[in-house]
C-alpha cells in the first residue's frame, strides 16, 4: 500500500567504532536539510561513548535532541535482528510509496570473516585489546576496517564485513544482509528502491548480485571512502526538492553529489561512487561467467597465463588488492589477445558495461590513483582464494570461483 509520503529515507549509523564523531556530524547534516511534507529522514545511531542507541526523525526545527524520538537499550549493529527491528519500525512509523537504506559503518566489501575471532584465534587477544585494535584504524579516519595493519597481525587473509560494533565484537556479513532485505520485502512493497552503503570498498559485482532481487539500485563506493563520507545535506536538499524522483534519479543524485563535495572540498583525497541498476545485472554476470570459463579452458597455456598477468598488473585495483575494477582488467584483456578467445569473452563484459543498458547507470571518480575506475569491482586474488568466495550467489551460479581455485591453486 502507499505511504503517507513519496520517501523514507533510512540511515543505520553503526557507530559503535572509531568512527562515531563522524556519526554526529552527518546526523547535524541530515537535520539541517531536514525532512519535508513529502520526504522522511530517519536515523539509528549506536554510538560509543555511552551504552544508549537512538532513533531520529530529522527536521529542520528544534535541536538534535528534540529530533531524538526514541531511546533503546545498547545496540549491537552487527546484529541483523538489530537492522531488522529498524526497519520495521521506520515503515510502520513512516510509510512511504519508496524507501531508501543507507548502512553507514566501516566496509570491506564482499569478505566476512570474523576480525574479532581470528584475532582470539590468533592468541591476539590479550596483546590487541579492542582498544587498541580500534586505534589501529584511527589514525587517518577513513571507512576501511583494520586494512592491513591487523591483516599482517594475524598473518591470514580476513573476510570483512560491514556493520561492525566493537563493543559487541559483532557484524553485519553479506549473507544476513540479504536475510534481512528478504525479511523486509513486503514492508517495501516487494523491493527496497534503493540501498546505499556510506562505508568503503562496497560496489562490487558479488555484493550488488547477491541482493539483485531485493533493490532497484545500490550505491557504493570501490574505493576506500573518507571519514566524511556522504554529503547528506546536499543529497537531502534535491531530494525533498524532488520527491518525485525515481531509484535510479535518486542513485545519480547520490553519485553527483558526493563527487562534487570531494571536488570542492577535498580534492586532493581520491574518491570513488557509483550507482548500480540491479535489474540489468545479470546479463554482465553471465558474460563474467564465460569468461571465466574461457580462461579456465586456457589456462594450462603459458601464453593464457601471461595474457592474465599482464591485465593485473596494469588493471585499476583498490585499497583491497584482491579488489579490481571489472571494466578496466576486461578492457586490457581484450586489447593482450584482441582476436583471441579470451579477448572476445572479455570484449563482450566491456560492451554490456559501457553500452545503453549497463547496470552502471551513474559513476564518478577523481585522483590518479583510480583515474581507471568505471563503477564495479570483482574479485580477483593471486595469492589466496577464500574459501568463503564459494558460498556467494554469484560464485555458484556462474563459476567465477572455478577460474580463481586454478588460477590461483599452484601458486597459493
Amino acid at each position: 500500500m502507499p505511504g503517507d509520503k513519496k520517501w523514507t529515507f533510512m540511515v543505520y549509523l553503526a557507530g559503535d567504532n572509531n568512527l562515531e564523531s563522524f556519526g554526529t556530524k552527518d546526523l547535524i547534516e541530515m537535520k539541517v536539510a531536514g525532512s519535508s511534507d513529502q520526504v522522511s529522514i530517519v536515523a539509528q545511531f549506536d554510538r560509543m561513548s555511552d551504552e544508549v542507541t537512538r532513533r531520529y526523525y530529522l527536521a529542520a526545527e528544534g535541536s538534535l535532541k528534540d529530533n531524538c524520538v526514541a531511546e533503546l537499550p545498547e545496540v549491537n549493529t552487527g546484529d541483523p535482528k538489530a537492522l531488522s527491528a529498524f526497519i520495521s519500525w521506520a515503515c510502520i512509523n513512516y510509510p512511504a510509496d519508496r524507501y531508501a537504506l543507507v548502512l553507514w559503518n566501516h566496509g570491506a566489501g564482499w569478505k566476512d570473516d570474523d576480525i574479532y575471532r581470528v584475532t582470539e584465534a590468533r592468541g591476539l587477544a590479550g596483546l590487541v585489546g579492542r582498544g587498541q585494535v580500534r586505534s589501529l584504524s584511527s589514525g587517518k579516519p577513513g571507512r576501511a576496517l583494520f586494512a592491513t595493519t591487523v591483516a599482517k597481525l594475524v598473518n591470514e587473509s580476513i573476510r570483512r564485513a560491514i556493520a561492525f560494533d566493537d563493543s559487541a565484537a559483532d557484524f553485519l556479513d553479506n549473507h544476513e544482509l540479504e536475510q534481512v532485505l528478504q525479511q523486509a520485502a513486503p514492508s517495501f512493497g516487494g523491493q527496497l528502491a534503493l540501498l546505499g552503503f556510506d562505508a568503503c570498498l562496497m560496489s562490487m559485482l558479488e555484493i550488488d548480485y547477491q541482493v539483485q532481487h531485493l533493490c532497484q539500485v545500490a550505491v557504493g563506493s570501490q574505493e576506500n571512502e573518507p571519514g566524511d563520507g556522504w554529503p547528506y545535506g546536499a543529497i537531502i536538499r534535491k531530494l525533498t526538492a524532488d520527491p518525485d524522483m525515481t531509484a535510479e534519479m535518486l542513485g545519480r543524485v547520490i553519485v553527483q553529489e558526493y563527487d562534487l563535495s570531494y571536488r570542492v572540498n577535498q580534492p586532493n583525497v581520491p574518491v570513488t561512487q557509483s550507482a548500480i541498476g540491479l535489474s540489468r545485472l545479470e546479463p554482465v554476470a553471465g558474460a563474467v561467467g564465460q569468461l571465466g570459463d574461457t580462461l579456465l579452458a586456457h589456462m594450462s597455456d603459458r601464453a593464457t597465463m601471461g595474457i592474465v598477468f599482464n591485465a593485473l598488473r596494469f588493471a585499476q585495483s583498490f585499497s583491497d588488492r584482491d579488489y579490481i575494477d571489472l571494466g578496466h582488467f576486461c578492457q586490457l584483456l581484450a586489447a593482450d589477445d584482441a582476436g583471441g578467445a579470451i579477448g572476445a569473452a572479455a570484449q563482450s563484459v566491456v560492451d554490456l558495461l559501457v553500452e545503453d543498458g549497463s547496470p552502471v547507470i551513474a559513476e564518478a571518480h577523481h585522483g590518479s590513483e583510480v583515474e581507471d575506475a568505471s563503477g564495479l569491482s570483482i574479485y580477483l586474488p593471486t595469492r589466496v582464494v577464500s574459501p568463503l568466495y564459494r558460498d556467494l550467489e554469484f560464485a555458484q551460479k556462474h563459476g567465477w570461483d572455478d577460474f580463481l581455485g586454478s588460477f590461483v591453486s599452484p601458486r597459493g
